[in-house]
């Protein structure tokens, strides 16, 4: 029996505990729900909540195109991404130490600094992304896939399911501005709570390394002719484009609620119920339908979500049918946790994984940098003008997915999926 098999339960449930770590410390520090209501109430405009989702995506996908060769020529990748970890991490803490003795006084410098720490926990997960998922085809089988990253979002959410009168509690009981540094805290321990337990991870060598020599000209041109000659995987990448494009409004959906209808901020405590009640039915449905299916059905759900969730401000004139928008900005979160990463494995043989990660990450992240005119033309015109332009690029990507050949359909597995 071969490690991958011998350790199949150890690593899947040891994978599961650290996405569950992860993803229930994010809840307090939510760039959906927490940060842009954090940010409004620090005096931030529509602008600057305009560049979370744009440093979220420069920082999360750009850095792998630049680690791909490296990450390529490892054998293990578990002691780089417990490095890689710590940079996702501990900006936070910082962040919360900042925002509390400085909130007041200086609270231009705290929006500052959130955005940097924004940055730097993204790159650290845009840094580890490749080796992650590298490690997890070496010791996760294909047809487990949708089920673990179902799991690991599950498990986050029941507990943010819990912490969401928490969060609520916490923004009315605790005076600004000490009661969002406080949200910080409890995330940073829940981030770090399971990160040193990964180093129990056990991770077969790499079957094919590669060391790479040439000019980084040559290799992105290498890059670029992948996308080139495959029509598929060409057309999913412009599908991400859009569809990230799209996902943007969900950065505003609480903002906007609470701005329109006067709530207290407290109200994020309810948005995070919302999104973890939504998290619980889904994961399980999603992880199934990309089990079986594939995870490109998911990428069309999620276009659909977005359709629907754009629609509801623009067309509801009331606070209750507007959570439908945050309902839907959920779903579509939890699908880019489940399938987004997933099915990019999916198009390369193994070995070159961290080359089609780095492919969707160069692509999309520099598509997002259109977010940020489209953030100034908010703060001038209102948000209604960056709803519009989310429920049509959503609309666009709906479109490119259902032209797109479900990977599977012509990749045979490898020996390890096919277990």
């Amino acid at each position: 029996m071969d490690i991958q098999s011998r350790y199949l339960k150890r690593n899947f449930l040891l994978n599961t505990l650290d996405g569950i770590s992860y993803f229930a410390g994010m809840i307090f520090i939510s760039p959906e729900s927490i940060l842009p209501v954090y940010i409004e109430k620090l005096g931030g405009g529509a602008f600057v909540i305009a560049l979370i989702p744009v440093l979220r995506n420069l920082g999360m996908y750009f850095p792998s195109l630049f680690v791909a060769r490296y990450i390529q020529s490892m054998r293990f990748k578990k002691p780089y991404i417990l490095v890689m970890g710590l940079f996702q991490r501990i900006p936070w803490l910082i962040a919360a130490l900042i925002g509390y003795s400085m909130g007041r006084t200086r609270p231009n410098l705290v929006i500052f600094y959130l955005m940097t720490a924004l940055f730097i926990t993204q790159a650290g997960t845009g840094l580890a992304i490749s080796a992650f998922f590298d490690m997890t085809v070496k010791t996760i089988p294909r047809d487990l896939r949708g089920r673990l990253f179902a799991l690991r979002n599950l498990g986050s959410y029941l507990i943010g399911l819990l912490c969401g009168g928490l969060i609520s509690w916490i923004l009315k009981a605790v005076p600004f501005p000490a009661n969002f540094p406080v949200l910080m805290v409890i995330g940073f321990v829940l981030l770090m709570f399971y990160l040193p337990t990964l180093g129990a991870y056990k991770e077969p060598p790499s079957r094919r390394i590669r060391f790479s020599s040439e000019p980084f000209g040559e290799f992105f041109m290498h890059l670029m002719g992948i996308l080139k000659n495959d029509k598929d995987f060409r057309r999913y990448v412009w599908g991400r484009v859009f569809v990230t494009l799209a996902f943007t409004s969900y950065s505003y959906f609480a903002f906007h609620l609470i701005r329109r209808y006067s709530l207290h901020e407290s109200q994020a405590g309810l948005f995070t119920i919302v999104t973890a009640a939504t998290f619980i039915l889904a994961n399980p449905v999603l992880g199934i339908l990309a089990d079986r299916w594939g995870h490109l059905i998911n990428h069309v759900i999620s276009s659909v979500a977005l359709i629907a969730g754009n629609a509801a401000v623009l067309f509801t004139d009331s606070y209750i049918p507007g959570l439908v928008a945050i309902v839907m900005g959920a779903l579509t979160l939890c699908i880019n946790n489940v399938s987004h990463s997933a099915i990019v494995v999916e198009f390369g043989q193994d070995h070159e994984i961290p080359l089609y990660i780095s492919i969707v990450g160069f692509v999309v992240g520099i598509s997002s940098l259109v977010i940020i005119p489209l953030g100034v033309l908010s703060e001038i015109y209102g948000l209604r003008i960056l709803f519009w332009t989310c429920l049509a690029a959503s609309a666009v990507s709906l479109g490119i997915f259902l032209t797109v050949k479900e990977p599977r359909q012509h990749r045979p597995p490898t020996v390890l999926d096919a277990r």
